[in-house]
């Protein structure tokens, strides 16, 4: 590499840039350091209850290292080896410790090993080797499991100190406390990965929708990502240069996919052209997402909306696109992904439908064709909404397919930043003629008293969708974030 030759990727003349990443950051596996605990002075009083203890946190140790890279150098029943541990964590660069204390534990001795990994994340895994208490227990038997008091004095010191936790409880065999402890786990590292990710904006968020505004800085101090300026020149230059028999083969292949009303090949060619542009211009900048104004801007400038565009991105690449700037959504979007492997909707809030006490919601012509309840009834249709494209555009129409979802978005208060969460129901519904993708989602509130708590607690105008019970763990992203939550039912 010439380093005469770098230049910020404003000029966008160059192949280094000096300002981005020119390499995508590869996401590694997260390593968990296992805290497993014993006290030294009960192996004195009761010689035969150590083995059962290592043998114990060994079972712990073996489950978990299914799941992960797990760094457990030894049962810690001392400060000496509390120092051993320590060391061992810091030299992983361990991000995430689960304590699990097999006997009780002076929180002094913990603390020691955990204060050499001070940023990471802690679970308190408050285990025991039955689900009840047994009439022949004795003293050896309850302080084999006497985790609790142990586990109940580090709480107290955390609070103490404002360190925070999460807390798992159940039994060392249960298959559930592992996939709760999974799903933390996750949770963090999806936290992590977003403090790596680079979203790309191009244009700004539509004039007048104050509830999507936001300031960058706190976006990169409280949900992680850098928020980037892509100029519209960036992504003319790469539409001009896409080559006309690519975009006719990419034109034609859609067309013979679906059914089609109101719209032409030309329309097609148009969309699709814009597409694999937004495309290229995602790889050329390494970016993890993007958001784009499409009214009067991409459209006027391209002659064609970026709606397909986006979904081509979603579905093909996996790659999160919202629109009107909505980065809280793009994020939100970002996050639902992760955590459940399912492509979400950009929707707005649309109506409410008593008969079925459900919402309907309303897309951007965004989505992967997979959300549909029947493929062979999605349809190329025109854009709804012309604002300065030329022919009809073109757009999915098309109703989400029955199961649960996750609905939720990110607001900017005056308090901070704060996610919404909520449930429902996509319900079988008729596919609306409306030129668009919709969905009909029931939920366990009365509807009117669900939009009534909707609106009181105010949100953003945007819901992103997804399909999955995911709210618990949204509900620890808020909190890994720190920022508040609202959750709806």
């Amino acid at each position: 590499m010439n380093e005469n030759n770098i230049t910020s990727f404003d000029a966008a003349n160059s192949q280094t840039f000096g300002d981005i990443l020119n390499v995508k950051k590869a996401k590694h596996p997260i390593k968990v350091g296992l805290l497993g605990c014993g006290y030294f002075e009960y192996w004195r009083m009761y010689p035969s209850l150590k083995k059962k203890v290592e043998d114990d946190l060994q079972k712990v140790y073996k489950r978990l290292c299914k799941d992960f890279e797990v760094v457990y150098p030894c049962m810690v029943d001392t400060l000496d080896k509390a120092e051993k541990a320590g060391n061992a964590f810091s030299d992983a660069n361990v991000e995430v410790i689960i304590v699990v204390e097999g006997t009780y534990l002076p929180d002094f001795i913990t603390l020691h090993a955990i204060e050499y990994v001070s940023n990471a994340s802690i679970i308190l895994f408050n285990t025991q080797t039955g689900s009840n208490v047994s009439p022949d227990d004795d003293y050896e038997a309850t302080m084999r499991n006497s985790a609790f008091i142990g586990i109940s004095q580090l709480t107290g010191t955390f609070r103490k100190i404002n360190r925070n936790y999460e807390v798992v409880v159940d039994e060392l065999d249960n298959e559930s406390a592992y996939l709760k402890i999974r799903g933390l786990i996750r949770v963090h590292q999806i936290t992590r990965y977003l403090k790596s990710y680079a979203i790309g904006i191009i244009g700004h968020v539509f004039r007048g929708m104050y509830d999507l505004e936001y300031d960058r800085t706190k976006i990169k101090g409280f949900l992680g990502p850098e928020v980037i300026t892509i100029q519209i020149d960036h992504l003319i230059i790469i539409w001009k240069d896409i080559p006309d028999e690519e975009v006719e083969k990419t034109a034609e292949e859609l067309m013979n996919r679906f059914a089609v009303k109101h719209v032409t090949m030309d329309d097609a060619r148009r969309s699709c052209r814009l597409g694999l542009a937004m495309k290229r211009l995602a790889q050329r900048y390494h970016l993890d997402a993007l958001c784009f104004l499409g009214q009067h801007y991409i459209e006027k400038m391209t002659g064609a909306p970026a709606r397909m565009g986006a979904s081509m991105l979603i579905e093909d690449d996996r790659f999160m696109v919202t629109c009107e700037g909505d980065i809280g959504g793009l994020i939100m979007m970002q996050i639902m992904y992760e955590l459940t492997g399912n492509v979400p909707l950009q929707a707005e809030w649309g109506q409410f439908d008593i008969k079925n006490n459900a919402l309907f919601l309303l897309g951007h012509g965004i989505a992967s064709p997979e959300l549909a309840a029947d493929r062979k009834l999605v349809t190329l249709t025109r854009s709804p909404e012309e604002w300065g494209f030329k022919g009809k555009g073109i757009n999915y129409q098309m109703i989400i397919k029955p199961g649960p979802v996750t609905m939720g978005h990110f607001l900017n208060t005056a308090n901070g930043w704060r996610m919404f969460i909520s449930e429902g129901e996509s319900i079988p519904f008729s596919c609306l003629p409306c030129d668009e993708i919709h969905a009909m989602v029931q939920v366990a509130t009365p509807i009117k008293e669900y939009v009534t708590n909707v609106l009181k607690n105010g949100v953003a105008h945007h819901l992103i969708l997804v399909h999955g019970h995911i709210v618990d763990e949204l509900a620890s992203v808020a909190d890994c974030m720190g920022i508040d939550k609202i959750i709806l039912k």
